[in-house]
């Protein structure tokens, strides 16, 4: 696969994810949501990885090897743990461990990721990078998607209306670096 058909793909997936998350009635059944979420978090992770295999044969877009690679590898660990327990959030230490472990890779991933963005967006000796746009965008999700997760949302409403966030906001961004990619 080339990388503008694996970002189309990863960017309708989250869009897609994002209506059904935003359109669920607020008192949808929690485990049916989680389930979900492991689902969407299990698919997008290993359409990450494509993605992270298709930035690699791409010498533009090469330098962004690693950082897609560890957010593909968080989101199929997630989306692991959510879908083989989606009552976890019935389980009080669970929850805990699950969200703080959360918590500290999303800002982690987020913080690394912006960092890394702005040391390296410019050419290399391999000649020009691209990408570094929606690459800041996806950390800037992840880190303030963590910072969300921390400071509130406490509810499952207000944890399903930030999960469809995210998932509008990344969806939105791979959609559109697709659309505007020019076939390799």
């Amino acid at each position: 696969m080339n990388v503008r058909s694996v970002l189309l793909a990863r960017g309708a997936l989250g869009v897609l994810f994002a209506l059904y998350l935003l359109a669920a009635p607020a008192s949808a059944q929690l485990q049916h949501l989680l389930g979900r979420n492991g689902v969407y978090g299990l698919v997008d992770g290993i359409i990450g990885l494509l993605l992270a295999f298709a930035l690699n044969r791409y010498p533009p877009a090469r330098w962004l090897f690693a950082l897609v690679l560890a957010d593909a590898l968080m989101r199929v660990v997630v989306g692991v743990v959510l879908f083989a327990y989606p009552n976890l959030e019935a389980r009080i230490v669970g929850a805990v461990a699950f969200f703080g472990t959360l918590i500290t890779v999303c800002i982690a991933l987020g913080i690394v990721g912006l960092v890394f963005v702005l040391m390296n967006r410019g050419a290399s000796p391999e000649g020009p990078r691209s990408g570094a746009t929606p690459a800041a965008i996806a950390s800037a999700c992840t880190l303030a998607f963590g910072v969300a997760l921390m400071f509130g949302f406490s509810t499952v409403d207000g944890r399903r209306m930030l999960v469809g966030i995210f998932a509008l906001a990344l969806g939105l961004t791979f959609l559109v670096t697709g659309l505007r990619l020019k076939r390799p």
